[in-house]
């Protein structure tokens, strides 16, 4: 099991970067090898039924997703540094670049997957790029409550993606409001049997978790499901099947493309990018924690680059982390990098039986797909975002319903472009909060609090934002209110100890307050400022900015002040 958090194990990415290959395997010893393996079975039993649905996703072969896995598994085994997270085909990303590309090529044709191939090269290289350049920060961009809509769009697109199969009618629609008209004109057509077979997976999925979760209870559901299938000849009943599985190797699909294809393709691999960005470093980090170990978030970017390219070189389509293969590996008991390469390693070895998955019901792998987006759906999450923050909670919600009205793109742009402009309204227009001092203490304090007073000729505030071009203006129009209320101010202290930088503009527009206050005999001090904001302060040109005192504590400037 994983190593407890009050005994840290020296950290993975150093420990191997320092002693190369030889490391891949670090943590496995004679005393845990043995569970490493079984964790890398339950891996594999885990991954064939998820790796099959997705490729349903994606609308590509089903084979070409094992493929995927395999390719994605070497690499990250040998660039990534979190011990345990799995990278492969995800239900996250295969709706995202499937939406995007079905509009120049259609699904499983020859085409399709060139474009699939070419879309999983440009996402790589943009992900790799970022590990390199060590870029991980931009994944911090999307905020938790616009990633937990985000995220529950794609649940609910890949929901109503599989009730088609589940309810053994035809598909039709492009859209998420098409899709459902098109299964209002057959809901009397639906198969009893699909519809069964489909609630048996995910009850069964959903009680073999609470049960046991380290067994392969979609394996059995999936094996389960096909012997019935077999037995009752169900595509009788409407039940259809993943049919002809064709088995083969890689194959070279990357191609020339016209423009518009480019720049589909781009605008495809970018969401794709963000989305892979965000789910890798929550991933990696979180795993990390639960091991009680330190990764290297940007080596793993580098591997998860390295995947997607690897995989657009045999002929699969777009790979990421997998929260959910990742958690399963933990909690089987999986602590080093070993269970991966069992499970690609078995992978590779069963590939040539892949063809006995033609009987398989699509409406079990429908159901393996609900119990996947039933995590996605992150209603705890929106319940905890609406009960902190209404704003927040409507950038949660533009991302969810952007995703499922709009398109992936646009929602997904729309909420990030949305928060920006919330942060950047919020840094332009901050708080000037008047300071007192606690009584009989030397603690100064919002002065709306019983028991703080103002000391006289002293006015005391605090900014709660760096002082820059966007609300430089605020800061002196706010301290002049502050300095009309109390006209017989002598003394003016600015607690600092939220400024951690101020820009041209707000150095020019503090000169020009400091100049004012003198004119009035009013002297100007600042208390707890970041040293480099001081250094900025003392060097700057203008002579009144240098004679402006720094002190420790308001208190000490306040003391200073009054002599």
């Amino acid at each position: 099991m994983g190593t407890s958090k009050n005994h840290r194990r020296t950290p993975i990415g150093e420990r191997r970067s320092s002693s190369g290959v030889r490391d891949l395997l670090v943590g496995v010893s004679k005393d845990n090898a043995l569970a490493q393996v079984l964790a890398g079975l339950t891996l594999l039993a885990i991954a064939i039924p998820e790796q099959l649905a997705t490729a349903q996703l994606a609308g590509a072969p089903a084979f070409s997703a094992m493929i995927g896995f395999i390719v994605a598994g070497l690499v990250f085994f040998i660039l990534g540094s979190s011990p345990v997270m799995s990278v492969g085909a995800d239900s996250t990303i295969a709706p995202l670049f499937a939406a995007s590309l079905v509009t120049l090529a259609p699904l499983d044709s020859g085409h399709y997957l060139e474009l699939a191939a070419a879309t999983a090269l440009v996402t790589g290289l943009l992900v790799l790029i970022t590990g390199l350049f060590k870029l991980g920060w931009i994944a911090d961009f999307l905020s938790l409550p616009i990633v937990a809509g985000f995220m529950s769009g794609i649940g609910l697109l890949i929901i109503v993606h599989q009730l088609p199969k589940a309810l053994g009618v035809p598909s039709g629609g492009e859209s998420f409001l098409s899709r459902i008209m098109s299964l209002s004109h057959h809901v009397h057509h639906v198969s009893p049997w699909a519809i069964g077979i489909s609630a048996a997976t995910v009850a069964l999925l959903v009680i073999g978790e609470r049960v046991n979760a380290k067994l392969p209870w979609a394996l059995v559901a999936i094996a389960g499901s096909t012997v019935l299938s077999v037995s009752l000849s169900l595509t009788k009943h409407n039940v259809k099947t993943l049919g002809v599985v064709s088995v083969g190797g890689p194959q070279w699909r990357l191609g020339i493309l016209n423009f518009h294809e480019l720049g589909i393709v781009a605008t495809t691999a970018f969401t794709l990018f963000v989305v892979i960005l965000s789910q890798t470093s929550a991933t990696s980090r979180t795993s990390a924690d639960e091991l009680g170990v330190r990764v290297n978030i940007n080596r793993d970017f580098v591997a998860v680059g390295g995947a997607n390219i690897a995989a657009s070189l045999v002929g699969a389509f777009p790979v990421n982390a997998s929260p959910a293969r990742t958690t399963v590996t933990r909690i089987a008991g999986g602590t080093t990098k070993l269970p991966g390469l069992v499970a690609v390693t078995l992978a590779v070895a069963l590939a040539p039986f892949a063809g006995e998955l033609k009987d398989l019901p699509l409406a079990a792998l429908a159901g393996v797909l609900f119990f996947v987006a039933s995590r996605l759906i992150k209603v705890a999450e929106l319940k905890q975002v609406f009960s902190s923050s209404r704003t927040e909670f409507l950038l949660a919600a533009i991302s969810l319903l952007g995703v499922v009205l709009v398109g992936v793109e646009q929602g997904l742009a729309i909420a990030v472009g949305l928060a920006i402009l919330e942060q950047t309204w919020r840094s332009a227009r901050p708080s000037m909060v008047e300071m007192g001092r606690r009584h009989g203490t030397t603690s100064w304090e919002p002065y709306n609090q019983r028991g703080v007073d103002r000391v006289d000729h002293i006015l005391a505030i605090l900014f709660d934002q760096d002082i820059y071009f966007a609300n430089a203006g605020v800061f002196r129009t706010k301290l002049h209110e502050l300095l009309s209320k109390y006209p017989k101010t002598k003394h003016v202290i600015v607690d600092a100890v939220a400024i951690s930088d101020i820009d041209f503009t707000g150095m020019t527009v503090l000169a020009q307050v400091v100049a004012d206050l003198a004119q009035d005999s009013i002297s100007v001090s600042f208390a707890r400022t970041p040293q480099d904001v001081r250094s900025k302060i003392e060097s700057a040109e203008s002579k009144k900015l240098r004679h402006i005192q720094f002190y420790d504590s308001v208190d000490a400037a306040a003391e200073a002040a009054v002599k």
